[in-house]
């Protein structure tokens, strides 16, 4: 007998460390700590809602298409639904309806792949429509914000052990390595989708009927609403073996690493705040190469504002 789930996706705002919880020492409040973005899955299907957290460092990863794709394939992995040969009649996932992270075509076209090689019977996202945008994460994200925010947190590793103490909550620090390129994954075994045909729908599903076809209707059981379908196959030979194998060979993403100037001010601003044994982990001093860049860089703008402002007051 297969089973349905469903899970609901969504990031939750930036956090950022150092935090110093009710405190504001100094000029702190002016500072740009490290952030720390934080998707989280939440599991819809059990007697108890559980949210699934994953944070990473802005110099791990970014918040795009294809991150968030990763992010849902590990998420499946870890709950153990991903398993070769069907464990699934039905997969629901359902997320915001923003473009730039999840309705685009690094995410939707896991649907295709997820059916196609046979992990469900049917896959499909479900977007919500303006106005109607907080869900079960949102909830489950307040119990994190309200543990952070009483908390004072110098290490990634503390805020991970503070977050994993909340009731129904599993918080999974990651690094890089779990951000693939999904979007080279499936552009090689898909079509991109129609222009114009992703914005005006909400609901997107494929079914294993018919596996590298995806449906679309503007509203989810809408009777009235216009449905579409299309194609997106690409032919070739040997085809569910060579997608097995790019799979498994999939492309990290390049990780954006962290900017010179932050390194410069988590030194040189944060780290005088920070009790001393924990200093050299969140705001080692930077190499002296980038520590001269950063003032160079600095100097160079000042001079330009100086000669503008004499341009300014000579004429």
């Amino acid at each position: 007998m297969f089973n349905s789930f469903c899970i609901v996706a969504d990031y939750a705002q930036n956090l950022g460390v150092p935090h110093f919880g009710g405190e504001q020492p100094g000029d702190t409040y002016y500072y740009s700590p490290l952030s720390v973005y934080c998707f989280g899955v939440v599991d819809v299907c059990g007697e108890e809602d559980i949210l699934h957290a994953y944070g990473y460092t802005e110099d791990h990863g970014a918040k795009g298409g294809n991150n968030v794709a990763s992010l849902l394939m590990k998420a499946l992995e870890d709950l153990g639904w991903l398993n070769e040969g069907r464990c699934g009649a039905r997969l629901s996932i359902i997320m915001d309806n923003c473009a730039g992270q999840n309705k685009n075509g690094h995410v939707l076209r896991l649907a295709l792949w997820l059916v196609e090689l046979q992990y469900f019977r049917n896959v499909e996202f479900i977007f919500y429509v303006r106005g109607h945008t907080k869900n079960v994460c949102d909830r489950m994200f307040n119990l994190l914000k309200k543990r952070y925010h009483r908390s004072q947190i110098f290490s990634i590793g503390k805020l991970s052990s503070l977050l994993n103490e909340i009731d129904n909550v599993n918080y999974n620090h990651v690094t890089s390595e779990v951000f693939f390129d999904y979007l080279k994954l499936l552009d090689k075994f898909y079509k991109k989708f129609v222009a114009g045909s992703v914005k005006k729908n909400h609901w997107f599903w494929v079914d294993d009927s018919s596996p590298t076809v995806m449906n679309t209707q503007s509203h989810h059981n809408d009777e009235d609403a216009e449905r579409t379908t299309y194609n997106h196959l690409i032919r070739m030979q040997d085809r569910l073996n060579k997608m097995k194998e790019a799979f498994n060979n999939k492309q990290l993403l390049k990780a954006p690493g962290m900017k010179p100037i932050k390194q410069v001010e988590l030194w040189k601003k944060w780290g005088p705040f920070i009790p001393e044994d924990e200093r050299n982990e969140l705001c080692p001093k930077p190499p002296t190469d980038i520590i001269n860049a950063v003032a160079e860089e600095r100097a160079s703008k000042q001079a330009g504002k100086k000669r503008a402002r004499s341009r300014t007051n000579n004429n």
